[in-house]
């Protein structure tokens, strides 16, 4: 059964609004523009939930978007915090470091220079992962050796990374700015390797790497918005084969 995904009233898993669909009244609470299944929007809400920042959630269909929703995000994407009406923040990494300023409590961008910068540059590492990522989803045949061979040298760097740093998350003893922002593509990388060969990082070489998903998916924040294997692989299945995927799978 799928988790509901509710969190003091918050629910992840409501209609994606599209083309024609009127816009809810803001009712003054911090509000995010979010897709389910988007990896980039899962960064902010991730944030927001480790935080234990209040707020409400609009899903937006991203394949047929309401008529209203440059008005929320310029480039017409997702994520979008709402801060005040018609007063938004969009672009995931500048949503979080907006909410790690503005919210003292539990932070999680490192005060130290040398950390912060190292931690940008392990976000900045994964661009091989988004893209073996997004090639298995909507056109596997298009992966090449040089997109695994990328693929493989950014997991190991992450790995070193992580072992370098002697703490079970980049964060320390709990997870911060770093690992959210990584997640969201080694969990769905996670979640797709029986299916994709290639995709593996299996094995005693990334064994380190293994413990590390693992202590990330028991993380409470990771928990309360992780979405269950088969429904990711019905949604994927909607992108390989043209079809639009049914974004409402997890409506209560």
């Amino acid at each position: 059964m799928a988790n509901k995904a509710i969190k003091g009233g918050i629910n992840f898993n409501g209609k994606h609004l599209r083309k024609g669909d009127p816009l809810p009244t803001y009712n003054g609470k911090l509000r995010v523009y979010n897709m389910r299944y988007c990896p980039s929007a899962q960064r902010t809400i991730l944030a927001l939930i480790a935080k234990d920042i209040d707020f409400e959630v609009v899903n937006v269909h991203l394949l047929d978007k309401p008529e209203w929703l440059t008005r929320k995000s310029a480039f017409g994407k997702v994520p979008s915090i709402e801060i005040k009406e018609d007063v938004c923040i969009y672009e995931s990494l500048v949503t979080v470091e907006y909410l790690d300023e503005v919210y003292d409590q539990r932070p999680l961008i490192s005060k130290d220079p040398v950390t912060k910068a190292y931690d940008k540059i392990i976000v900045e590492a994964i661009g091989p992962l988004q893209t073996v990522f997004f090639k298995f989803v909507k056109a596997p045949e298009t992966i090449t050796d040089d997109n695994i061979i990328a693929y493989n040298n950014a997991l190991r760097y992450i790995q070193d990374q992580l072992k370098s740093r002697g703490t079970q998350f980049f964060g320390g003893n709990e997870p911060g700015y770093a690992d959210y922002m990584i997640w969201p593509w080694l969990e769905r990388l996670y979640a797709v390797q029986d299916t994709y060969e290639a995709a593996k990082f299996d094995g005693a070489e990334y064994k380190l790497l293994n413990e590390y998903v693992e202590n990330m998916l028991n993380d409470p924040a990771v928990k309360i918005y992780l979405v269950p294997k088969d429904v990711l692989m019905k949604v994927y299945e909607g992108y390989r084969t043209g079809k639009v995927p049914d974004y409402d799978l997890l409506m209560q």
